[in-house]
């Protein structure tokens, strides 16, 4: 039995998961041109460990389309080397990850382009959440970047939610283990968990508020939250992140008060206190940014989220060490 998928290139490892750049092998067939063949990433694993990466399947099922979430087109079973594959055929992201992204652009961005980004999270968020459910692990790596056509050009790129591997409905009891290296109770990556999550394994929708704080705090600054206390064993650091208080938040004198407070809003440790995304959706760091892009020839203010242009495998990358990002 032949694999209905033409691997082209590896990706890297998602949770449960390897991801490929890959084509549909009947496409392939039937087309001359192996150019004019979508790609899509194709996150595969061994069909007898497949339950995490069919849980993912049905969480895309239930979230349904959204412009902020990755798309997921469905899930198979094929053959390599006579072993059995579970196949989840996912939107294939040309300009990577946001953690490739940030580190191509030296680590910081400007707050308006920030602060446009942070939008399309949230929207992201927003919809994750109505739907009941709870990423649990997001951060730069499981945000992807697609290109965006933007009139004003600032704005270049649509970011969009994945990897939703630890998602949870929200409500659960949560199935968080003890980690063997930090001590605590962990669902997700560490340096991106909140502290009731790290100290109470409570893992709910203000877990993943939390987490867009310290990503768009590394936005602003080029910095992690916790990128000072580099050195600490994984135990010293969750029993920080389980202590945090709000006093300890230092933020640079350059941010505008929108931005600082945009950040105190996801960064409080009291969950009561933490804005939902819904609210975060009308905080002025989001809605003012949007009133200073440039306006379009029509007058209006261009769309921030855009279709991306599908490009010929081979085509000219935009930068040597991320192979996944092609340019538009």
């Amino acid at each position: 039995m032949a694999s209905p998928w033409v691997k082209r290139k590896f990706l890297g490892n998602g949770s449960y998961g390897k991801v490929f750049l890959a084509q549909s092998a009947a496409l392939l067939s039937y087309n001359n041109s192996p150019a004019l063949v979508p790609f899509v990433a194709l996150k595969s694993c061994l069909a007898s460990r497949s339950s995490s990466l069919q849980l993912e399947r049905d969480v895309f099922r239930e979230l349904g389309g959204c412009d902020g979430i990755v798309k997921c087109f469905g899930s198979g079973v094929s053959v390599e080397n006579g072993a059995e594959y579970f196949d989840l055929v996912l939107e294939y992201a040309p300009g990577g990850s946001l953690e490739q992204f940030l580190r191509f652009r030296g680590g910081r961005i400007s707050e308006l382009e920030a602060s446009c980004y942070t939008r399309m999270l949230v929207k992201g968020f927003c919809h994750v959440h109505r739907k009941g459910f709870v990423h649990c692990d997001m951060k730069p790596g499981n945000i992807l970047v697609f290109p965006s056509k933007n009139a004003g050009g600032l704005v270049k790129y649509s970011l969009k939610l994945a990897d939703f591997g630890s998602a949870k409905k929200g409500g659960e009891i949560s199935c968080a283990f003890v980690d063997p290296c930090s001590g605590h109770k962990n669902r997700g990556t560490l340096l991106y968990s909140s502290p009731e999550s790290v100290a109470f394994g409570e893992h709910e929708a203000a877990m993943d508020i939390w987490s867009l704080g310290c990503i768009v705090f590394e936005m602003l600054t080029g910095n992690g939250l916790w990128s000072n206390y580099r050195g600490l064993s994984a135990r010293v650091l969750g029993d920080l992140i389980a202590g945090y208080q709000d006093g300890g938040l230092v933020l640079s004198d350059d941010l505008s008060a929108n931005a600082k407070d945009f950040l105190r809003k996801c960064l409080t440790r009291n969950i009561e206190e933490r804005w939902t995304a819904d609210q975060l959706l009308k905080h002025p760091f989001i809605t003012e940014s949007c009133k200073m892009l440039p306006l379009s020839a029509s007058g209006q203010t261009p769309r921030i989220m855009g279709r991306y242009q599908r490009i010929p495998f081979g085509s000219s990358f935009v930068a040597s060490n991320n192979p996944s990002v092609f340019v538009i």
